[in-house]
């Protein structure tokens, strides 16, 4: 057992956490957050790219995000979630490392791997719970945030990355296998087309104009977020910098 961690990330293949929430793990680690990603398989029946080029990218990209240690926890690339055993593997990592927050993918997703890695870990998390399941001594996040990869979701916040989105650029682009980096592309993909990027910006942008920010990262919680208190205006406030709050409402 490793020390108990603030965030927990389950990535369904390396790259999915860096492009869904990359900026947000970034800033959480600056800001003293213990961050473990658990990628749940290693993309290894990926279009592109080697297995072994793949955990050279992951590493770069880790050692860029400032992570406290990342996990593999070997399941099928393209069969996520498709036995009974991959979800007490799942349990294992959750009571394994004790994350006060757990972090997966939205539930709707064009890949199907994604949606199953989604409902994987929901099930896991409340799994972990019960002492009766599985092996090793129960433990139940207190949240878990879906984040969005391809398709849109209706946030229940966004996270402000104006002040690293380059450096979530770089980050991203630690996976050169995956995204275009120029020439004749004899074997395209979804993210490999040279405007993919263009897109993912566009989005930040467009959430991050839903809340005041340059550029944000949308979430989703299941059910309302507790508070304490009414949130204080001030702090709602964008900052002089910042572009005027545009709403949807």
């Amino acid at each position: 057992m490793i020390d108990p961690i603030d965030i927990l990330a389950f990535s369904p293949h390396p790259d999915d956490v860096e492009l869904g929430c990359g900026g947000s793990l970034f800033i959480a680690a600056r800001n003293g957050s213990k961050i473990l990603i658990a990628d749940l398989s290693e993309g290894e029946r990926s279009s592109r790219g080697t297995p072994e080029l793949r955990r050279d990218e992951k590493k770069k990209a880790s050692e860029l995000l400032g992570l406290s240690g990342r996990l593999s926890a070997g399941l099928p690339d393209t069969g996520i979630g498709a036995e009974r055993s991959h979800l007490h593997t799942v349990i294992d990592i959750i009571r394994q490392t004790r994350p006060r927050l757990v972090l997966a993918p939205y539930g709707q997703d064009r890949h199907p791997d994604h949606e199953n890695a989604s409902r994987l870990i929901r099930e896991a998390c409340f799994y972990a719970g019960v002492a009766s399941m599985g092996e090793g001594r129960p433990h139940r996040p207190e949240s878990v945030y879906y984040y969005m990869i391809h398709s849109p979701l209706e946030p229940s916040f966004v996270v402000d990355i104006s002040s690293v989105w380059e450096k979530k650029l770089e980050i991203i682009n630690t996976y050169q296998s995956q995204f275009f980096v120029g020439g004749d592309d004899k074997n395209p993909t979804a993210i490999s087309n040279p405007q993919f990027l263009r897109y993912h910006e566009a989005r930040c942008i467009y959430f991050g104009a839903m809340t005041g920010f340059a550029y944000g990262e949308a979430f989703f919680h299941q059910g309302p977020l507790p508070a304490k208190q009414l949130p204080l205006f001030e702090n709602l406030r964008p900052g002089k910098d910042d572009p005027p709050t545009y709403k949807t409402f």
